[in-house]
């Protein structure tokens, strides 16, 4: 049973695929509040049957692409899939947590990703890539975008991805010198910000 916990601290079990079926997260005590033990119990509920359908959608995109390895449409559409993940139930879900689960239940998302916590990095990237926009993908190449999306919440903010994908085009940045570029770019937006305030 994995323990995760939201922002704001509030506490969401999430269960975990048996052999014998889902097991659930959320436990009844009878010594407590029934009503609120139960409302836990059909959220999680909502929760996993999201979780299963969007992975049995996973598995459909999984068909679709033999070459799955740095392929940026695969890791597009598979992230278009992840994307329920801004659905208000699952706010208060560890977004890894989530990943961990989807590899756990189809491994074949990323059968060349052997380590889970890999995986769970790739994912991310999915998720954040789905983001993007389907006509900036070609701005950059797969390992671009993987280093780009290294950067937290990075993808939000059209405008600085806009001058990274720019110097993706012009310029053969990879690895550290296209990791310190948008340090660069980073700290100078901070001071240029800090300096309208």
């Amino acid at each position: 049973m994995k323990s995760t916990f939201s922002k704001k601290g509030k506490k969401i079990e999430l269960g975990k695929r048996t052999n014998e079926g889902y097991k659930y997260g959320a436990k009844i005590d009878f010594a407590q509040d029934l009503s609120a033990q139960i409302s836990r119990v059909i959220k999680e509920k909502e929760i996993n049957e999201t979780i299963e359908k969007k992975v049995k959608e996973m598995q459909e995109v999984v068909k679709k692409f033999p070459g799955k390895e740095k392929n940026l449409q695969y890791y597009y559409e598979i992230g278009k899939k992840l994307s329920f993940l801004d659905n208000d139930s699952f706010k208060n879900i560890a977004p890894y947590s989530i990943f961990r689960r989807v590899i756990e239940e189809s491994p074949e998302v990323l059968p060349n990703v052997q380590e889970k916590e890999v995986a769970a990095k790739h994912l991310d990237i999915m998720y954040k890539l789905a983001h993007v926009g389907e006509d900036d993908l070609s701005k950059a190449t797969w390992d671009q975008w993987y280093e780009i999306l290294k950067f937290k919440e990075i993808y939000k903010d059209k405008k600085l991805l806009e001058q990274i994908l720019t110097i993706c085009e012009k310029e053969s940045l990879f690895s550290i010198s296209l990791r310190e570029r948008i340090k660069e770019f980073r700290r100078s937006k901070r001071v240029s910000s800090g300096k309208k305030g």
